[in-house]
């Protein structure tokens, strides 16, 4: 009696009908999610439901959700001076924290969900801490890596450490960190994005502490870098007040608008400016009163205006990484992660803080140390577009391409988990086609969505695994199943090779 047989009447020993139910359909293989990111940087504060989740992951699913467990943005201080007698408001850095605002300018793009971080609180008022590298600390990191869900990595609050070397030491940590897991894709900001190149030792790319000789990780293939830094339209005017001059200028930044009013002719106009500036700076005046003094005052005051336009649009000003995550999203969504994020309009956008040329951009996408930079350029009637996808490591022929590599993290982490599910399983034949077929329906699903070249499933893909083909009888004799699948991304026929091996259990006798 063959050995199935004989199993089937051992388990079945007593008289009956009995009813055995066989799967018609392989185990499936699931896509993972790809347009999720994690973000990590300071907040107003991190509690959820009065628990202290400091430099724990979250997941946000809404911009209330993140006011209500990391707070509103912070209270931007402006520094009032006269240099040469022009009038000067600066923003301070120790007030500039901007994850709030990259939340949102994630959002307005086309993300979704993400998971949030909080390195350290700043809490109300005045500034409660100092950004420093130390608190992207190792505990932060090791928190990060628990997490399955993340597939993109954004810092956006790196560029405003207080120096290169903390930069660095920040993306060091990270990239190596997208290597190691192999899940998730980072995306980079310049530091001084905002600046325009020099091509010298000060340049923000090729520099000595530019962006090339900043990031030195083994593998910059798991990250792509953008320049430059955007101007957005997140803040509106009714966002600055007297309030966000700092105390020490704000008595003379009064001083200079009241001369707006004294130089007035007009009497009515006079009258109806002091009585405005007035309503703005009185203590004692009600929120709707203030704002309605502000208002006059941006009506009735050149001056005012002026320097509060030039003040918002300095808050304005931010690195490109979250709305770069939000076009990831979307294009994830709209089409699939194989799509290359490019020639993509950037929304909330108003301008690059650069105008970048086509020389300009050819040094950016094919320099000799392959550490590309995508462009991000204004173009008439079509807006700010992103113009490139190609990763920090453009010199491989494999991984050059940003979409490349993200749909590899997809594949391997989605036939990764399904592959889980077979390690109580034997070394067998009937367990090697199982796989084969799950591994095959997932590939060939999206084949037909687009995500491989090919008129023919066997030059879009291949899937290897069984005795003599990817292990030998010592490998099934281990337990060892070697998994090895084939895609083909960017030509027909012309393979990217993603090998897996699984520890199941070894050969029955």
């Amino acid at each position: 009696m063959p050995r199935h047989e004989e199993e089937h009447m051992k388990k079945y020993e007593a008289p009956g009908v009995y009813i055995v139910e066989k799967n018609s359909y392989p185990a499936q293989v699931v896509e993972v999610a790809t347009d999720v990111p994690i973000f990590i940087g300071y907040t107003e504060r991190a509690v959820q439901q009065g628990k202290d989740v400091t430099g724990v992951p979250v997941r946000v699913t809404s911009m209330n959700e993140f006011e209500l467990w990391f707070g509103k943005a912070p209270a931007a201080r402006f520094d009032f001076s006269l240099r040469a007698g022009e009038p000067v408001l600066e923003l301070e850095d120790s007030s500039r924290f901007i994850l709030h605002s990259a939340i949102r300018l994630f959002r307005e793009n086309g993300g979704s969900a993400c998971w949030v971080v909080s390195v350290g609180c700043y809490g109300v008022g005045e500034p409660g801490i100092a950004k420093s590298a130390e608190h992207f600390s190792d505990a932060i990191w090791q928190e990060v890596a628990q997490q399955q869900e993340p597939s993109m990595l954004v810092i956006p609050e790196a560029v405003l450490l207080p120096s290169p070397e903390d930069y660095k030491a920040v993306w060091d940590r990270g990239l190596a960190h997208c290597a190691e897991t192999r899940r998730r894709f980072a995306i980079v900001d310049v530091f001084n994005g905002d600046t325009k190149r020099t091509y010298d030792e000060a340049d923000v790319i090729s520099g000595k502490t530019g962006l090339r000789n900043m990031l030195s990780a083994e593998d910059l293939s798991f990250a792509a870098a953008y320049y430059p830094w955007v101007n957005t339209a997140l803040h509106v005017a009714s966002d600055i007040t007297f309030d966000n001059i700092s105390a020490g200028t704000r008595k003379a930044f009064f001083d200079y608008i009241r001369q707006d009013t004294d130089a007035r002719t007009n009497e009515a106009q006079k009258t109806a400016l002091e009585k405005a500036l007035d309503l703005a700076v009185d203590d004692e005046t009600s929120d709707a009163e203030k704002a309605r003094g502000v208002q006059s005052l941006r009506v009735l005051s050149k001056r005012y205006k002026d320097l509060i336009d030039h003040a918002v649009a300095a808050l304005n000003v931010m690195p490109p990484s979250s709305a770069l995550a939000g076009a990831y999203a979307m294009t994830d969504t709209r089409t699939g992660v194989w799509e290359a994020p490019a020639n993509i309009g950037l929304l909330s956008v108003v301008s690059p803080c650069v105008d970048i040329s086509d020389a300009e951009q050819d040094d950016l996408n094919a320099p000799l140390d392959g550490k590309a930079v995508n462009a991000i350029r204004s173009f008439p009637a079509r807006g700010t577009l992103v113009w490139g996808a190609r990763t920090l490591d453009a010199n491989s022929q494999d991984w050059r391409y940003v979409n490349v590599r993200r749909t590899a993290i997809m594949l391997e982490q989605s036939i990764k988990a399904a592959l889980d599910q077979f390690v109580f399983s034997p070394n067998t034949a009937p367990t090697c086609r199982t796989i084969k077929l799950s591994i095959e329906s997932f590939l060939n699903a999206l084949w037909i969505r687009g995500a491989f070249t090919g008129t023919s499933s066997e030059e879009a893909y291949r899937v290897d695994v069984g005795l003599g083909t990817t292990m030998t009888a010592i490998d099934v004799e281990a337990g060892t199943m070697n998994v090895v699948v084939q895609v083909s991304l960017l030509r027909p026929a012309e393979f990217l090779v993603l090998p897996f091996r699984l520890q199941v259990q070894t050969k029955p006798d």
